[in-house]
């Protein structure tokens, strides 16, 4: 898996996030779902969600190497909330939340021979989660061959049911009269027309303790992947679809005054300008390495009054990879340095660096409440 990949996928390399505008119905469907075993045989009523006041940061913040922990944290307080930890690690774990705010889930898709996906629902107010079986959904025991279905992503469906979008290279077959097919789960599909290798993109939820497939799509394994979904479309706190270069390219008397102020040390970049409720930002994008699209990157900096201007206790090298997510007036910066994983959320208005936080991963603003 790329070092960006997360970053395109739902959540995740740059990219810029909406606030949530679904208000579905508060049940939720946990019917398949274990539920966590009671600290004792007494009953005790169910916990109230804490209310955030304001904005709030989630990342994931490592335990050890294979431990990892679900953080909140209110910008205006420096104590993080630890709402779920899992054993598995930070790096290859992606994080969505249900339509009410209620629950969350935890999608781990390790890579290596045998490796298993696993996923966990977690309760926001009671800070705990239990494992949502995979058995029955294809690619949940994990990748065995070319052929075999793999899980690209999870999160909730507008019904706070889990969803999951599978992809998959079936061989490919031909009619007699030529025509080619691939066939999955007993069903075919005309692959006519498609360049290169044709694949399988699917949606898939879970409906009581079974998943049931309600969308699928025939692919090219060459250009294409399971964001061809409507599924990957569905509005919500955890939107699979991510803009992976925000802003536009930069004009050239900007790239001017940029290449004199900060000689670039990969000539086939280029500079990019984001713009936010409190001005330009600009960074550059580059290819990294293994990657066919330009990504973003330090150096980073604000435009005002004509001038460049660095952003406060951003700490990030020159060529480190960045994720840009911009939500309202707010910022949040990801440096995925080498030695130097960081989060910091920045005042767009203001320049003001509302808090950083170090050696974390996917941190994000905390979805908005959807409003009546």
């Amino acid at each position: 898996m790329s070092l960006l990949r997360w970053s395109r996928s739902l959540l995740a390399l740059g990219l810029v996030v909406a606030g949530c505008k679904s208000n579905p119905p508060a049940a939720i469907l946990d019917a398949g779902i274990a539920a966590a075993p009671a600290p004792d045989k007494v009953s005790s009523p169910t916990p109230t969600p804490e209310p955030i006041t304001g904005p709030a940061l989630s990342y994931l913040k490592p335990v050890d190497p294979e431990r990892c922990a679900w953080m909140r944290r209110p910008l205006s307080s420096a104590e993080p909330t630890t709402l779920f930890t899992f054993d598995a690690a930070c790096s290859g774990s992606e994080l969505s939340w249900s339509p009410d705010l209620q629950r969350g889930l935890v999608f781990n898709q390790p890579t290596g021979e045998g490796a298993r996906p696993r996923l966990w629902r977690v309760d926001f107010a009671a800070k705990t989660g239990s494992p949502v079986e995979l058995k029955g959904l294809p690619g949940g025991m994990g990748a065995q061959g070319a052929h075999t279905p793999v899980i690209a992503k999870a999160g909730f469906d507008a019904q706070g049911r889990p969803m999951a979008l599978v992809y998959v290279v079936p061989e490919l077959k031909k009619e007699q009269d030529g025509e080619p097919f691939i066939t999955f789960e007993g069903e075919r599909y005309p692959a006519k027309g498609i360049e290169g290798t044709p694949a399988l993109a699917l949606a898939y939820r879970q409906e009581g303790a079974d998943w049931k497939r309600f969308e699928a799509k025939v692919v090219s394994s060459e250009t294409d992947s399971v964001d061809v979904l409507d599924a990957a479309r569905l509005p919500g706190p955890n939107p699979f679809m991510a803009d992976s270069l925000p802003g536009q390219k930069a004009s050239e008397s900007a790239a001017r005054m940029l290449k004199a102020a900060l000689p670039p040390r990969d000539k086939f970049g280029q500079w990019m300008a984001l713009t936010t409720p409190g001005g330009t930002l600009f960074y550059r994008a580059e290819r990294l390495e293994k990657e066919d699209t330009p990504s973003p990157s330090a150096p980073v900096r604000w435009e005002q009054d004509g001038k460049l201007v660095e952003l406060e206790g951003l700490m990030a090298k020159e060529g480190d990879p960045l994720v840009l997510r911009l939500r309202g007036d707010l910022l949040v910066i990801n440096v995925l340095g080498e030695g130097s994983r960081s989060a910091h959320v920045y005042d767009t208005r203001t320049k003001k660096n509302l808090a950083s936080v170090q050696d974390v991963d996917l941190a994000t603003l905390w979805p908005e409440p959807s409003r009546p």
